[in-house]
């Protein structure tokens, strides 16, 4: 008999794709944010105090991207994981289930 509840596993499934997609695009994001956005102190016009400044912001602000790219990366690495385990357990459970179910139909 049935303990009451059905997990759709497929859903699961689409939850771990749409994550690794994410993470792939994020992944294309990181890349940008640290090799496509370069300033040199000189781009900013010379040697005075509001070009150093303004760099050093620069820099402040690619590190921050880079670090929060990098932990979202993590996030959705661990919640990927778990959901792709929890699908497999619920995949597990219900093949043991119906191999079970069946034994006893043999046996009867």
């Amino acid at each position: 008999m049935s303990s009451g509840f059905r997990v759709d596993t497929s859903e699961l499934e689409a939850v771990v794709r749409r994550l690794r997609a994410l993470q792939q695009n994020l992944g294309q994001t990181a890349n940008k944010s640290k090799y496509n956005t370069v300033i040199s102190r000189n781009d900013l016009g010379g040697d005075f105090a509001e070009a150093q400044t303004l760099h050093s912001a620069h820099d402040g602000m690619q590190q921050f991207l880079a670090g929060m790219i990098s932990d979202l990366d993590s996030l959705i690495n661990d919640f990927g994981d778990k959901t792709k385990a929890v699908n497999d357990a619920y995949r597990n459970d219900d093949e043991a289930q119906s191999a079970k179910m069946k034994q006893q139909e043999g046996s009867v």
